[in-house]
C-alpha cells in the first residue's frame, strides 16, 4: 500500500506539473504521495519490532525483503528532507533532480521489498495460499510501475528547473527509452508469471499496472481521455504473451521458443504501456524549440500513431532479449 500510493501520488503529481495546475503542499497528489511514504514508515517500524521481539524470524525467508523495506523508507526520509533544502538552495527543478532520483529509488526499494518477502513465501509453501495469489500480482504491478518510473528519469524532457538543466539528449533518451524499457517490462512479465506459475498472473499484474498509468496519467488530463481505447493493444498483448508462456501449444515451434515469443510479444507494445509519457520523448523531434511537446500530445494522435508503429519492432527485439535473459539469469533465484 506504501509503495502504491506513492507511486499513484507522484506520477499524478508530475502530471499537475505538466498541466500547470497551481502548486501548493496540500493538494490530492502530495496527500497520496506523503500517506504511501508514511505507510511505508510504519511498515519499517514495525519490521523493526518484529526482529528485535523475535529473534527467531530473523530467520524466515522474508526477512531479506523486509530489510529492503526499512532501508527504502529510510531513503524516503532522507530524500524528503534533502529535496526541501534543495529547493531552498536552487530553487524549482524538473524530474530529475538528485534528490528526486533519491527518493524514487527508496519507493521502489518499498515496492521491491514486500514482493520479494511475499514470492519467498509463496515458493516455500506446499498448500500454495489462494491469498497469495493475489497479492503476488498486485505487488509485481506495483513494482513494475515504478521500474517504468525510474526509466523515465534518464528519458523524460521534463528535467529542466530554474538553475540546472538535466534533460538528455533527446538522441540518447530515445535510445535509453527503446532499450531499456520493453526489456525490463518483459524481463519483470517473465519474473511474476514464473513466480506463481499459472495463467493471468502476468495479465493481472498487467492490469494493476495500466490501471495506475490511466488513473494517474489519463484520467487526470481531460484532454486525453480519447486515447483510452489506445491501452486495448498492451493489454491484449499481455494476455497472449502470457497464454503462451504458461499454457501447452501444440505446434512444436511455440513450444520450444515460446519465451522469447511472448517477450517479443509483450515488448512490441511498450510505447502505449509507457504513454502518454513517453510519447513527450519522441514528439520532441516534432515539435519546435518554443512549444512544450506535452501541450501537443491531445492534438498529434496521427503523428504518435506513426511513433507507435516505428518502435513496435525495435521493442519485440528488447522485449525478447529480456524474456531470455530473465530465463536464463533469474531461474536461480526461484
Amino acid at each position: 500500500m506504501g509503495a502504491s500510493l506513492s507511486m499513484w501520488g507522484a506520477s499524478w503529481d508530475i502530471t499537475s506539473h505538466l498541466l500547470r495546475t497551481p502548486e501548493t503542499f496540500f493538494t490530492p497528489s502530495h496527500m497520496l504521495l506523503y500517506s504511501g511514504v508514511g505507510i511505508s514508515m510504519i511498515s519499517a517500524i514495525l519490521a523493526l519490532a518484529l526482529f528485535l521481539a523475535k529473534k527467531d524470524a530473523r530467520e524466515k525467508s522474508f526477512v531479506f525483503g523486509t530489510k529492503i523495506i526499512i532501508i527504502g523508507a529510510l531513503m524516503q526520509i532522507i530524500a524528503g528532507l534533502g529535496d526541501f533544502y534543495w529547493h531552498e538552495l536552487f530553487g524549482i527543478d524538473g524530474l530529475l533532480s538528485p534528490t528526486h532520483l533519491a527518493l524514487a529509488l527508496g519507493i521502489i526499494m518499498a515496492s521491491v521489498g514486500p514482493t520479494i518477502g511475499f514470492a519467498r513465501i509463496y515458493s516455500g509453501m506446499e498448500q500454495k495460499s489462494y491469498l497469495l495469489k493475489i497479492i503476488l500480482p498486485i505487488s509485481f504491478g506495483i513494482f513494475w510501475f515504478s521500474i517504468m518510473w525510474l526509466i523515465f528519469f534518464f528519458v523524460l524532457p521534463i528535467s529542466e528547473g530554474e538553475t540546472h538543466n538535466f534533460n538528455p539528449s533527446p538522441y540518447v533518451a530515445v535510445v535509453l527509452g527503446v532499450a531499456l524499457l520493453p526489456f525490463s517490462f518483459s524481463l519483470i512479465f517473465w519474473f511474476v508469471s514464473r513466480t506463481i506459475n499459472s495463467f493471468g498472473a502476468a495479465s493481472a499484474a498487467t492490469i494493476v499496472f495500466l490501471t495506475m498509468n490511466i488513473t494517474s496519467n489519463i484520467f487526470t488530463s481531460e484532454k486525453l481521455l480519447f486515447y483510452l481505447p489506445w491501452f486495448v493493444a498492451p493489454m491484449i498483448s499481455a494476455i497472449l504473451a502470457d497464454y503462451i508462456l504458461n499454457k501447452k501449444i501444440k505446434s512444436k515451434f511455440l513450444q520450444n521458443h515460446s519465451v522469447k515469443i511472448s517477450g517479443a510479444i509483450l515488448g512490441s507494445m511498450f510505447f502505449m504501456f509507457c504513454f502518454p509519457m513517453l510519447s513527450m520523448t519522441f514528439l520532441d523531434f516534432y515539435v519546435s524549440d518554443d512549444v512544450f511537446s506535452y501541450d501537443v500530445i491531445h492534438s498529434s494522435s496521427n503523428t504518435i500513431g506513426n511513433i507507435w508503429l516505428l518502435t513496435i519492432i525495435p521493442g519485440a527485439i528488447s522485449g525478447m532479449i529480456g524474456t531470455t535473459y530473465a530465463q536464463k539469469k533469474l531461474s536461480q533465484l526461484m
